[in-house]
């Protein structure tokens, strides 16, 4: 479609985009059941909006912004018990893994570098290591898909240069064995990052014991760096990722030098960032607190719960007990019974590696969505 010669009016162009945007489906109607993103809170839409043309790629001109940064991510940091941890608000989780392996190769300097990642890593992965020249090493899974200690230890080499753990994967919602990871990563001194992007804004909100037995963040010596999107259940606006570095040094090595900007130097892949993803996560940590979260959380979990067990009431299997909020289940033809369940509204996912249809449980969810989707499912099961 050409640009047009002359401008319309600002009432004709709103007019089309409202017409335009009745295309989306919407988070509200509660059909969205595949998405680990949901809709922002109100205050972080209209943080977002108040900071639109800050620029955190030339901080030096937007101090403001860059203050609000710095505070979600020290907010951030002693959440996930980082005393000295550093880092920015990114685009996403893709780009947070993107800077954690390559401040790992870059620090490693090795000739042909590899990296161990579970099977169940999140497909970012392929593009990163693509994109920096990493061999991925492929560590299998258990039976309950968490990833292998045993088989991470056998896949170091001395061309590794970074050590990969999930803490809620993207199909499951599974927590791999961090505690062991980071051990295995001390004793061959080797870089861990975990991609915590779903279950940095889930674990540390969960009941006490569940959160204990969940282990993932830096109180484990072994974590150098770890991704948290802010726009899953952080519930600030697209995009808004997060990365924490245990501390300054290890940025060193993605260093950037930047002498024409405000600032002298850059860590991020991407140079003009907007000043309004920061500013909406930090007005979601401001707004609900711990207990605004944990309140948040615990409604995911409790739904969560009440799908599995009605799942279960109709004869169906679950792939596993959730960890999290995502729910996993396996029908006789899980493929059929997806589409199907698509054809009549509800967008679910299929997980071809695995066979089972994936149903991800987040705050734009009530328990009215999940009732008549348990109705259309029991019609359409295959």
């Amino acid at each position: 479609m050409q640009m047009e010669n002359q401008g319309r009016s600002r009432k004709d162009v709103l007019e089309d985009l409202w017409r335009i945007l009745q295309e989306d489906e919407k988070y509200e109607e509660g059909t969205i059941l595949s998405s680990m993103c949901t809709k922002p809170l109100p205050i972080a839409k209209t943080a977002h909006q108040v900071f639109l043309a800050s620029n955190l790629g030339d901080a030096g001109l937007f101090r403001g912004a860059r203050r609000l940064e710095q505070e979600a991510v020290r907010k951030l940091a002693d959440l996930l018990n980082g005393r000295d941890s550093v880092g920015f608000i990114v685009s996403g989780g893709t780009e947070a893994n993107l800077l954690a392996l390559w401040a790992a190769r870059n620090s490693a300097n090795v000739s042909s570098p590899e990296v161990v990642i579970p099977e169940s890593a999140h497909f970012s992965f392929d593009k990163i290591c693509n994109i920096l020249g990493l061999k991925a090493i492929s560590a299998k899974l258990d039976d309950t898909y968490r990833v292998k200690p045993e088989a991470v230890a056998h896949s170091v080499t001395s061309r590794t240069v970074a050590i990969v753990g999930t803490a809620g994967t993207t199909e499951l919602g599974v927590v791999d064995p961090i505690p062991s990871l980071s051990k295995i990563a001390k004793t061959h001194d080797v870089y861990l990052h975990v991609d915590a992007a779903f279950g940095g804004l889930v674990i540390p909100f969960l009941e006490p014991a569940e959160r204990n037995a969940l282990a993932f963040d830096f109180s484990l010596e072994g974590v150098k760096s770890i991704t948290v999107d802010s726009h899953k259940m952080g519930m600030a606006p697209i995009p808004a990722g997060g990365i924490l570095f245990r501390n300054q040094s290890l940025l060193d090595p993605i260093k950037t030098e930047t002498p024409y900007l405000s600032e002298t130097s850059q860590y991020t892949f991407v140079g003009t960032r907007n000043g309004a993803s920061a500013a909406a996560t930090w007005s979601v940590f401001e707004f609900l607190g711990i207990e605004g979260f944990k309140k948040t959380v615990k409604r995911c979990m409790t739904l969560t719960e009440f799908l599995s067990k009605e799942i279960e009431a109709l004869g169906i299997n679950l792939l596993i007990k959730p960890t999290m909020n995502i729910v996993a289940f396996r029908t006789s033809n899980s493929k059929k019974t997806a589409e199907e369940l698509r054809k009549t509204g509800w967008f679910v996912s299929h997980v071809p590696r695995l066979d089972c249809i994936r149903v991800v449980i987040m705050p734009h969810l009530r328990r009215r969505h999940i009732e008549a989707f348990l109705k259309d499912l029991n019609k359409t099961v295959y």
